[in-house]
C-alpha cells in the first residue's frame, strides 16, 4: 500500500503514444504478457510477434530516435486467430460466496468514499482462523437514464480530432447508437491498421460517464475512454465471455473527454492510422451516459482488515462496480469487470458477480468498500481470509525446471491450443540461437536463477521463498507447497497460444500454492522472430548476463501472476516487472540499445498503477502482495 503523499509520483505524464504490442495484448481477457491463462474460465490472450523497428537490429545505433521504444508492428490475423480459438468465458464460474455468510441489510448511511468513511456503515467481521464472509443486501437509487437513439458516426471517425460531439449534458444525458469497425479507411479494405469509432463528450467533476458496448459478429472489441491530452484514462474489454463491454469512470477532472471503440488501443489517439493492425471487424451497439455530482448512488461501508487478510468482494444485481479505499479515501482498487474468473480453484476469495475486486493487506486497519454503477437491488459479498503465510504453512518453494519436462498444457484451459501432454526442448537447445555453447547452459541457468532469487527473496520484506532448480532437485514438483516455472520449448511444442510466458492463474494471497507457469525462450531467440532478444546483441553483449536478464526477468513476471499480481501500466516508472510486456522491458535494455551491458535497466516488483485496460483501476503495492504471500 502506499501512502497518500506518495502516490503523486503516480500523476499522468505525457499522453500514451506509440503502444504497439511486442509479448502481450488485452483483447479477450486483461492478463496475458507475456500471458496468463484461465485455467477455469476466460482466456488469456497475447499479441502475436510483432515486427521488429527500424532501429531495433544489432546494427542500430544509440542515437536512433526509434530505438528507446523497441516496440513493432502486430499480426493482427494471429491475433484475430487466437481470440476466435479461445472462446473467453465458456466455462466462466458462477457466483462463488460462501452461503452461510452473515447477512446484513444496507441502511443507506453514507454514500461515497470521500468523507474517509464518516457515514458509512460498519460491517460485521467475525474474527476466526481463517477468515470471514458478509454478504450485504442492498439498493442503489440512482434514477435510470433513458438514452436518446442517435444515427452512427460519418467516417473517418478514427481519432481525437475526428471524433463526433455527443453533446452531453448541454443537449442529452445520454445516447444510444450504432457502428461498425472495419467500415473506415484504415479497416481491411484500407490501410490494414485497424478502425477506431471516437466519440467526444464534456464532462465537470464528480460526473460518472458509463459506457456499454456490445459487439456482434466476431468483433471483439476495447472500449477507451481519453482525456483531452490523449492519455488512455481507463480501458475495459470482455472478460466474462458473453461479448458485453462495460466501463464506469468518476470524473476526476473537468474538460473532454474521449469514448473510442475497437482493438486494443492505438499508438497515437490523435492519428487515425496508427492502429496496430486489423484485429477483428464487426458491428456493435454503444449506450454512454453521463449522472451529474450526486446523481448517481454510492453505498459504502467500512471494514476492518489486519496484516495477512486478502480481502475479496464481489457484486450482482443492480450494481456494477465496487471499489476499495483506504480510510483516507485513497483509492487502492475499483473494478467494473470480474477478474475472479482468473482465480485459481483453491482460491476461497468470492468471485462471479458484475464486478469483483481484491486486496492483500500490508497495513492493518480500517478500509472502505464501495458499490455503484446501476439503480435497484443488489447482493454484496464481503470477505476476508487468512493468506496461508499467516497460517504458518511451510515457505513456498519455486523450481525454475530447464530439463524439457513433459506436462499437460490442459492446466491453462482455453489458451491450449492443442490440449493434451506435450514435450517441450530443454532451455540449452535454445542456447546456439544465442550466439552461446550448450557449454553454457551451467552458466546461463545460475544467472538467470540469481535475477529470480533477487527479485522474490532479497528484495521482498519477510520473503522466506525457495528458489531451486531442476539440476539439483529434478523430481521436486509434486511436493507440497511447491510451485514451478517450466523454461524451455516454444509456443508450437507447448500446444499454445504465441506468448513469451503463460501462467495457471492469478491468486491473490497465494491460496493455491503449487501452480505451474512457463516461459519459452523459442521466441525470445533467433533472428527470425521479431521479439528475439538477438535483435538487441552485439559485440559489446555479455550474452549469458543478457540471456539470463530476460529469462528471469519473464520468469519473474509469471511467478509474479500465481502470487497474486495483475498487469502494471507501462507508463509509470521505474519498470515494474507486472508491466505488460508490450516494450519489451523484459530484456533491460539501457539507454545505449544493448543487452547485456553495464547500463542495463534494473527490473523489480514496484508499487505501479493496474494496467487501464484491465477494466480496473487503482494502485497495485506488487511489493505488498508478494511479501504477504511469501512470508
Amino acid at each position: 500500500m502506499v501512502a497518500p503523499e506518495d502516490r503523486r509520483q503516480f500523476a499522468r505524464r505525457a499522453p500514451r503514444r506509440a503502444m504497439v504490442l511486442a509479448g502481450a495484448t488485452a483483447l479477450a481477457a486483461p492478463l496475458a504478457l507475456v500471458g496468463v491463462s484461465t485455467s477455469s474460465a476466460a482466456p488469456e490472450t497475447v499479441a502475436a510477434p510483432a515486427a521488429p523497428g527500424p532501429a531495433s537490429g544489432p546494427s542500430a545505433s544509440p542515437g536512433d530516435d526509434e530505438h528507446p521504444d523497441r516496440t513493432g508492428g502486430i499480426d493482427g490475423e494471429a491475433m484475430r486467430q487466437r481470440i476466435m480459438h479461445e472462446s473467453p468465458g465458456k466455462n466462466a464460474p458462477g457466483l462463488r460466496a460462501d452461503e452461510d455468510a452473515l447477512r446484513v441489510q444496507e441502511k443507506d448511511s453514507g454514500d461515497t468514499a470521500d468523507d474517509g468513511g464518516q457515514e458509512a456503515q460498519r460491517l460485521p467481521a467475525p474474527r476466526t482462523p481463517s477468515g470471514w464472509e458478509v454478504r450485504v443486501d442492498g439498493s442503489l437509487s440512482t434514477e435510470a437514464i433513458d438514452p436518446e437513439p442517435i444515427a452512427p458516426n460519418d467516417e473517418d471517425d478514427g481519432a481525437i480530432p475526428l471524433a463526433r460531439d455527443l453533446r452531453l449534458g448541454a443537449e442529452r444525458d445520454g445516447i444510444s447508437t450504432t457502428g461498425t469497425i472495419g467500415d473506415g479507411p484504415h479497416g481491411s479494405e484500407g490501410t490494414k491498421t485497424g478502425d477506431y469509432d471516437f466519440y467526444r463528450l464534456d464532462a465537470s467533476k464528480g460526473e460518472t460517464l458509463t459506457v456499454d458496448l456490445a459487439p456482434g459478429g466476431e468483433l471483439a472489441a476495447n472500449a477507451l475512454l481519453y482525456d483531452a491530452d490523449g492519455n488512455l484514462v481507463v480501458g475495459a474489454q470482455d472478460m466474462t465471455g458473453d461479448g458485453a463491454v462495460h466501463l464506469s469512470e468518476r470524473i476526476t477532472e473537468p474538460g473532454a473527454y474521449y469514448v473510442a471503440v475497437g482493438n486494443h488501443y492505438p499508438a497515437d489517439p490523435f492519428d487515425p492510422a496508427s492502429g496496430p493492425a486489423v484485429i477483428t471487424e464487426g458491428p456493435y451497439d454503444l449506450d454512454i451516459t453521463v449522472h451529474a455530482r450526486g446523481e448517481a448512488d454510492t453505498d459504502t461501508f467500512v471494514v476492518p482488515l489486519r496484516q495477512g487478510d486478502v480481502l475479496g468482494t464481489t457484486v450482482r444485481g443492480a450494481a456494477r462496480q465496487v471499489a476499495i479505499h483506504e480510510l483516507s479515501g485513497e483509492l487502492v482498487q475499483a473494478s467494473s469487470t470480474d477478474p475472479g474468473v482468473i482465480y485459481p480453484d483453491d482460491s476461497p476469495l468470492p468471485r462471479g458477480g458484475n464486478a469483483t475486486g481484491n486486496h492483500v493487506v500490508e497495513k492493518s486497519g480500517l478500509y472502505l468498500v464501495s458499490v455503484a454503477d446501476g439503480s435497484g437491488d443488489y447482493e454484496l459479498t464481503v470477505g476476508a481470509h487468512r493468506a496461508p503465510s499467516t497460517q504458518r504453512e511451510r515457505p513456498q518453494t519455486v523450481l525454475l525446471d530447464f530439463s524439457g519436462p513433459s506436462f499437460d498444457n490442459r492446466i491453462f484451459g482455453a489458451s491450449a491450443v492443442e490440449p493434451g501432454v506435450r514435450d517441450i526442448s530443454p532451455m540449452r537447445d535454445f542456447l546456439p540461437r544465442w550466439g552461446l555453447e550448450k557449454s553454457d547452459e551451467r552458466a546461463v541457468i545460475e544467472a538467470t536463477t540469481a535475477r529470480v532469487r533477487e527479485m522474490l527473496r532479497d528484495e521482498i520484506p519477510g520473503s522466506q521463498v525457495r528458489v531451486v532448480t531442476s539440476l539439483e532437485h529434478p523430481d521436486l514438483f509434486g511436493k507440497p507447497g511447491v510451485s514451478r516455472v517450466i523454461i524451455g520449448g516454444d509456443p508450437e511444442e507447448a500446444g499454445i497460444i504465441p506468448a513469451l510466458g503463460l501462467s495457471e492463474s492469478v491468486d491473490p494471497g497465494n491460496f493455491a500454492r503449487a501452480e505451474t507457469a512457463i516461459v519459452m525462450p523459442g521466441p525470445m531467440s533467433g533472428d527470425e522472430s521479431p521479439i528475439s532478444l538477438n535483435h538487441f546483441l552485439t559485440d559489446d553483449s555479455d550474452r549469458v548476463r543478457a540471456v539470463a536478464q530476460g529469462l528471469g526477468n519473464t520468469t519473474g513476471h509469471e511467478i509474479g501472476h500465481f502470487l497474486g499480481s495483475f498487469h502494471t501500466d507501462d507508463d509509470d516508472e521505474p519498470t515494474n516487472v507486472m508491466n505488460t510486456g508490450n516494450r519489451l522491458q523484459f530484456y533491460a535494455v539501457g539507454p545505449d540499445g544493448v543487452a547485456g551491458t553495464v547500463d542495463d535497466d534494473h527490473i523489480a516488483m514496484r508499487t505501479s498503477r493496474y494496467d487501464p485496460l484491465q477494466g480496473i483501476s487503482g494502485i497495485e503495492d506488487t511489493i505488498g502482495r508478494t511479501s504477504v504471500a511469501l512470508r
